[in-house]
């Protein structure tokens, strides 16, 4: 009896330069595709590395200014130590200078109405410094107006009299300068 052989193929043999050829250039492909991998990956690497030594670099920078801040807050704490008192007087004479009494004047040209006379005024040059004052008013409704708007800065009457037509009041307030 023979053998029967069935081959469905249209040829028997396979082409092997063709498989060669198909094979080499999927090799060449997947060597290509690494090697562009590669490359991205070493740029990445070469990138972060840049970035890596950028900050350090920064943050050796912040380092060196935060020991100098702190350098720099010794020395003005070892001067504040030593001139103290010296710097106290001069802020008092500042704050004496700015807060001059020509301020207290104008705030009181503005609360007083022509009806009402200062007779005797004293104030201190300070920045709550109390103003003390006798005054004459001609009427009470001029009298209550001025109580009206001294009263925000606590205001003390400390007497009121009336001679005829002619109100008497000894008071005394604080005139508040931040």
């Amino acid at each position: 009896m023979k053998k029967i052989h069935y081959n469905l193929a249209a040829r028997r043999r396979v082409n092997v330069f063709a498989f060669a050829g198909g094979a080499a250039f999927l090799l060449l492909a997947s060597l290509a595709l690494g090697g562009v991998a590669a490359a991205n990956l070493a740029r990445q690497r070469g990138i972060r590395l840049r970035e890596k030594s950028e900050t350090g670099m920064i943050s050796g920078r912040i380092e060196e200014m935060n020991r100098e801040g702190r350098r720099m807050q010794s020395e003005i704490d070892a001067w504040k130590k030593k001139l103290g008192p010296e710097l106290a007087a001069a802020n008092r004479l500042i704050e004496h200078k700015s807060l001059s009494f020509a301020s207290q004047l104008d705030f009181l040209e503005k609360v007083f109405t022509p009806g009402i006379r200062v007779i005797r005024l004293s104030l201190a040059n300070e920045a709550k410094g109390r103003v003390r004052m006798t005054l004459s008013a001609q009427s009470l409704k001029e009298l209550f107006g001025l109580y009206k708007k001294l009263a925000p800065y606590d205001l003390v009457i400390t007497s009121e009299t009336q001679a005829q037509d002619e109100y008497q009041v000894i008071l005394n307030f604080a005139i508040h300068h931040e």
